[in-house]
This record gives C-alpha cells, structure tokens and sequence, in this order.
C-alpha cells in the first residue's frame, strides 16, 4: 500500500517536458525574469499601477500568478524591480547625455523634446504615480529616492559648471532646473497644453543663453 501511495506522488511530480511549458518559462530564470519585468513595465506604463494584484496582472500577461510569485515573491517585491527598472532606464538616458557632445542649451532643449515626446507619455505617467508612492513612503520606492533628484543633479549642475559657475550656484540651478521641469511635465500630462509648456520651458531656460559657454559643445567631463 505504502510502495503504490510513493509511485503515485513521483507521477505527480514528474515534470512536463520543456516543450510543452508555456514560452515565458522556458530558458534561464533570469532571463524569464527580464521578459516578465519588461512586459510587466510595459502594461503599467498603459494602465497605472492602481489597484493591481499579482492575480489581474497575471491574467493580463497570460501568465500564471505562481509565476509571478516565484520569479517577484509579493506585489511590493514585483513594484520594486519595477522601480529598479525605471532607475536603470534613467540613469542610460543619464549617461547618454553625460557622453553626447552637446552644448549646455541643447541637452535643456533636449530634455523638454523628450518630455513631450508621446511615446514615453506612459513612461511618464508611471513615474508621477511610482514618485507619488514614494511621498507616501511606500517600501518599494527606497531604490528611487535616491536618484529621484541626487542622481540627475550631478549630471545638470556640471552643465551649469560648463557655464561658468561656481559648483554652489551651479547645484542651486541645477535643482532649480529639474523642479522647473518636472512642473512643467505634470502641467503638460494634466492639461495637454504643449504650446503654453513649451513656451514656458523655452523661458526658462532663454535666461541662460548668454552665458559663456551655454553653446559650447566643446563639454567637460560630465558625470553620468
């Protein structure tokens, strides 16, 4: 009785083959992880993170809610790599600019031209509401604090250095420069208004066209 029960438990825990498994749990488990935390980031960045539960995400990415678990554990787990993501995509288009030579007023116009671009409409929305989170304190936001301003400082103020300020001014305008920003990109998300925005930023920045330097592509080494 006890040798039958033993045979009948290894049947049920024989595996499937690895080409009858579904395709998202093929390969190694990092690499499953990456496609999963990409298609994940991708359905946030249409639909906000809300009220989400691993359960309704699953079934949106035709996936199981074990395999979410297995791969994220909880939905603060799966929100942090999320939140992780988005700090690693931040920080490439950081060191792009750190690694472009352009003159200080070109990464400026550059900057707004990207915060206007539609395709990262999403991206956008999603980090107000992750940047929401993290006022409320929420665990899951830790990774970002950090980068939410410190991070893009560096890499403005050595622009404003490259204009002839001392580091001190340069850090008061840098941060200056990414408030002035990020209020203009939740004006622009909130009402639509891509000419008044525009014109907006294009003030803002037009009080430094004449600084030496401001046009000088010839850059120093900026921080990534």
């Amino acid at each position: 009785m006890a040798e039958r029960q033993k045979r009948r438990t290894i049947r049920k825990r024989k595996l499937k083959p690895a080409a009858e498994l579904p395709e998202v749990m093929q390969g190694p488990r990092s690499e499953t992880r990456q496609r999963m935390l990409t298609a994940t980031l991708n359905y946030l960045r249409a639909h906000g993170i809300a009220d989400l539960s691993l359960r309704q995400l699953a079934d949106q990415l035709g996936t199981s809610h074990r395999l979410l678990s297995y791969h994220f554990g909880t939905k603060e787990g799966l929100l942090v790599a999320v939140v992780e993501e988005i700090e690693r995509e931040n920080r490439l288009w950081a060191q792009s600019l750190a690694e472009r030579k352009m003159s200080p007023m070109e990464v400026f116009r550059l900057s707004w031209e990207r915060t206007c671009d539609p395709a990262l409409d999403g991206a956008l929305r999603l980090f107000v509401e992750v940047y929401g989170h993290a006022l409320q304190g929420r665990a899951h936001t830790a990774p970002l604090l950090d980068t939410l301003v410190h991070d893009w400082q560096a890499t403005i103020s050595a622009r404003f250095e490259q204009m002839g300020m001392t580091p001190a001014s340069a850090r008061v305008h840098g941060r200056l420069y990414i408030a002035t920003l990020r209020g203009l990109m939740l004006d622009l998300l909130t009402t639509r208004d891509l000419e008044t925005t525009t014109a907006a930023w294009h003030e803002y920045i037009s009080q430094y066209e004449d600084l030496p330097g401001a046009h000088d592509s010839d850059a120093a080494e900026i921080p990534a």
